[in-house]
């Protein structure tokens, strides 16, 4: 099953719906672009979480390059969780 609020999320970032329950019959869409098919939905929801695991891996590399530079500067993770207390893998 297709989580249909992600995808409409990050296929079409911006569009203006609705979703009443966790099915397609509950999608209301408000935007004035065409309304995506269920299919349409269906096969975006790969490449959505595609997307959203490569941002991940993307943060995560950012965090541990940023912890090993700070490091190198003499700093410990402790004062870099005071310091910058969202930059958590």
């Amino acid at each position: 099953m297709t989580n249909i609020s992600f995808t409409l999320t990050h296929s079409h970032p911006g569009a203006e719906w609705t979703l009443d329950g966790d099915d397609y019959d509950g999608l209301t869409w408000l935007s004035d672009t065409p309304k995506p098919t269920e299919q349409e939905i269906n096969d975006a929801y790969p490449l959505a979480v595609a997307a959203k695991e490569t941002t991940e891996a993307n943060r995560l590399a950012t965090i541990t390059a940023a912890r090993a530079h700070a490091a190198s500067l003499g700093f410990t993770d402790a004062m870099l969780a005071v310091m910058y207390p969202n930059l958590t893998p």
